[in-house]
C-alpha cells in the first residue's frame, strides 16, 4: 500500500510540474509575443501581428536581417522570413520528440532572432553571443532584449529633434575666426 502511494505522489508532483512549465510557457509567449509586436510595428515590418503565432516569430526575426546581417535591399525581407518560417515548420515536423522539437525550436528562434539582436546590440558579435544564450535561457533572453529594443525605438520615435542655434553660431564663428577671444587678444 505504500507504494501505491509513492507513486501517487510522485505523479501528483509532476502534473504539477507539468501545469508549472505549461503555464510558463504561456506567459514566455504572451510576453514575447507582445513586445516582438511592438518592435516590428516600430520599424514597420510586415505583418506585425504575427509575433503571437510560433511561426510567425520566424518571419519577423527573418525580416530584420535586411540592413543588419545582410546589406539593405539585397534580399526582400519578406522573403527571408517566409525562408525562416518555412525551414521552422519543416524542422517542426521532422522532429523526433517533443524535446528534440523544443530544444530545435529555440536554436531556430535564436537564429531568426539574430537580425533582432544585431540591431539591438549594433555589433555583430554580441547579436551572436546573444543568440547562444536566448538557446542557454530557452528564450528567455529574447523577451529581456525584445523588451529593451521596444523602449529603445519608443524612446527615438518619441524624442523631438532639436536643434542647437546658438552652438552652431558659435561653431560658424570658429570657422571664420572671428571669435570673441581672438578679438581680445
Amino acid at each position: 500500500m505504500e507504494l501505491f502511494g509513492l507513486f501517487a505522489g510522485l505523479a501528483i508532483i509532476g502534473i504539477l510540474l507539468l501545469l508549472f512549465l505549461f503555464l510558463l510557457g504561456i506567459i514566455k509567449w504572451l510576453l514575447q509575443g507582445f513586445f516582438l509586436y511592438q518592435v516590428a510595428d516600430a520599424k514597420n515590418l510586415d505583418l506585425p501581428i504575427l509575433g503571437f503565432l510560433p511561426f510567425g516569430t520566424f518571419y519577423l526575426g527573418g525580416q530584420m536581417y535586411d540592413g543588419n546581417l545582410t546589406q539593405k535591399g539585397q534580399f526582400n525581407p519578406k522573403t527571408i522570413g517566409l525562408i525562416f518560417a518555412i525551414a521552422g515548420i519543416i524542422v517542426y515536423i521532422t522532429g523526433l520528440s517533443i524535446g528534440d522539437i523544443a530544444i530545435s525550436y529555440i536554436i531556430m528562434e535564436s537564429i531568426a532572432f539574430l537580425g533582432i539582436f544585431k540591431a539591438y546590440s549594433r555589433s555583430t558579435g554580441v547579436g551572436v553571443l546573444l543568440a547562444l544564450l536566448n538557446i542557454i535561457t530557452a528564450g528567455i533572453a529574447a523577451i529581456v532584449i525584445l523588451f529593451l529594443y521596444s523602449r529603445r525605438l519608443a524612446s527615438e520615435l518619441s524624442d523631438p529633434v532639436v536643434r542647437d542655434f546658438a552652438a552652431e553660431k558659435y561653431d560658424e564663428s570658429e570657422a571664420d575666426g572671428d571669435t570673441d577671444y581672438d578679438n581680445r587678444m
